[in-house]
């Protein structure tokens, strides 16, 4: 089977503007060939109209009538009048009928062969179809008078073929006209399929119809939310996942975006140009998502804007997990250090013959712990958080910071917000570490509260404080008071409060001997309005 034969879309414009273009002139050409033979006949018929009245009036014809036999002197005249004015014919003929005059004189006497009837009533007509002895002839009949009486009928006639033959002389104009309309249309047709092209950015219609399957199959598939809108504000795409992540109806497009998401902020977009990248949102199904705003340009003219919204719930989550096993690890590895130099000490008090002294250093290390680790779980009842302040306490004291959890802290079962709550404990107590270090008081203390709405958590340190200048920036993504090169530079604070703020709580700094983070956090994520940006007031996370 040979392959199909597909022309590119210039071709297609091409050919059918030919053809739009073809079909008009066609059309125009043959309205103006009508309308020229009429004007011919018209003017052919003013003519012998005109001939046939002065005939008519001429005395010698007239008086003729009164002669034996008429034809002798209007037969001459006839033909006279014929020659001069460049007509075919001209017929008398009197009220039975019978010519007196005829361009071949074997006919005259014979009746005449065509309808007079009109003419004899007195009545002067022109008639384009009637066929005589001749042929198809234009003929003007007019009424011959005498002391108002019709005594016969003036016929002047110019044959049919003359007027065809003078309409085809105008042959050759009209076909050059024709063939240069077909150019210059031509033309055209060329000169718009080309911007038609170039506004298609030159692909073909089937490329385009491919594309936009891609396009559709590519929203489809992928795992991120996507909206775009034109310059109006109304809503053009919406793929499935946006649908999903913010609970959207599938009529959302076509409406406008501050009706189907009012705070999604592809209106600034639109308005400044300007792209927004990697914010932070929160829907109220109490997912976090990272949106990136983008103007949509078009050869240099702003056209609209999309936004893309990826799901970072269970990232964080993630991120909360390895967070805690960092945690412990780090613990583990503090303990380990802890419990070697001990063990070194032991071993040189026996070594020294003093295992009284060594015995005593076991048992006071043993209580120590044994302490720690059953008056702790009493107090915070939530492993998660608990085994958290074990390993941060013997990370501080592997780095020689004191690490405190006030006597009346409590807390119980955190339940869902656990993973948060550890993923923000975490930070703020790692950002107080590094905070106090090189400090010659190195003191850390936690205070945890609770009750049946929320938590309060409190991380008090010794460290220099924040710089008034930092206070509104200190929770911004990359920003650090470290110097470069340190890992997870800017991180540790934003990790924080993206946790509170996922549940709507609330996260704020002051100076006080030292920096002090308070944050809480509800049991229940509180209902926040969609896309709100994470950490604002509008959404009930407030950062300070």
């Amino acid at each position: 089977m040979r392959p199909r034969v597909r022309f590119g879309l210039r071709a297609q414009v091409l050919a059918i503007q030919a053809g739009i273009v073809l079909l008009v002139v066609a059309a125009v050409s043959a309205a103006y060939l009508a309308i020229l033979a009429r004007l011919i006949e018209r003017e052919y018929g003013d003519r012998v109209m005109s001939v046939a009245q002065t005939v008519a009036l001429m005395p010698p014809i007239v008086q003729a009538f009164d002669d034996p036999d008429p034809s002798t002197t209007i037969q001459p005249l006839a033909q006279a009048i014929t020659e001069r004015a460049g007509l075919t014919f001209v017929v008398i003929s009197n009220r039975d009928h019978l010519r007196y005059s005829h361009p071949v004189p074997q006919r005259i006497g014979e009746i005449v062969a065509f309808d007079d009837r009109l003419a004899l009533q007195g009545i002067p007509e022109i008639t384009t179809d009637e066929t005589g002895t001749l042929g198809r002839a234009i003929r003007a009949k007019v009424p011959i008078y005498r002391a108002d009486q019709v005594i016969g009928v003036a016929t002047v006639g110019i044959l049919g073929r003359s007027a065809e033959d003078l309409l085809q002389s105008y042959w050759p104009q009209i076909g050059a006209v024709a063939l240069g309309a077909l150019v210059v249309g031509g033309w055209i047709s060329w000169l718009l399929a080309s911007h038609i092209r170039r506004e298609i950015f030159g692909l073909e219609p089937r490329q385009i119809a491919t594309r936009l399957e891609q396009r559709d199959a590519m929203l489809r598939c992928i795992r991120e939310g996507v909206i775009a809108i034109d310059s109006e504000g109304v809503v053009d795409v919406v793929n499935d996942e946006a649908r999903r992540l913010l609970d959207l109806q599938d009529s959302a497009t076509g409406h406008s975006i501050r009706d189907v998401v009012p705070a999604s902020g592809l209106p600034a977009v639109v308005e400044t140009g300007q792209p927004a990248e990697d914010q932070l949102l929160l829907a109220p199904s109490g997912r976090v998502m990272v949106v990136n705003r983008m103007p949509v340009h078009v050869r240099g003219e702003l056209v609209g804007a999309i936004a893309t919204f990826r799901d970072q719930t269970e990232v964080q989550r993630l991120a909360s997990e390895l967070s805690g096993a960092r945690s412990h690890l780090d613990a583990l590895r503090a303990q380990a250090h802890e419990f070697a130099n001990k063990l070194h000490t032991i071993s040189g008090l026996i070594e020294m013959g003093r295992p009284e002294r060594a015995v005593a250093l076991v048992r006071a290390t043993t209580q120590q712990q044994q302490v720690l680790i059953e008056e702790l779980p009493q107090r915070i009842q939530e492993p998660a958080v608990a085994a958290l302040l074990l390993g941060k306490t013997s990370v501080a004291a592997e780095r020689g910071i004191t690490l405190e959890v006030a006597p009346d802290s409590r807390l119980g079962p955190v339940g869902e917000c656990a993973d948060d709550l550890m993923t923000a404990l975490g930070n703020l107590i790692e950002n107080a570490f590094d905070a106090v270090e090189g400090r010659p008081a190195r003191v850390v203390r936690i205070d945890i509260g609770d009750d049946s709405q929320e938590i309060k958590a409190r991380v008090r340190d010794t460290g220099p404080g924040v710089h008034p200048d930092h206070l509104q920036r200190i929770f911004e993504q990359g920003f650090s008071t470290k110097q470069d090169g340190v890992r997870g530079r800017g991180l540790g604070l934003v990790l924080a409060r993206r946790a509170v703020a996922r549940w709507g709580g609330e996260l704020s700094v002051h100076n006080e001997d030292g920096a002090v983070f308070e944050l809480v956090l509800p049991r229940v994520a509180r209902a926040v309005p969609v896309l709100q940006p994470v950490g604002t007031a509008e959404q009930g996370g407030r950062v300070r």
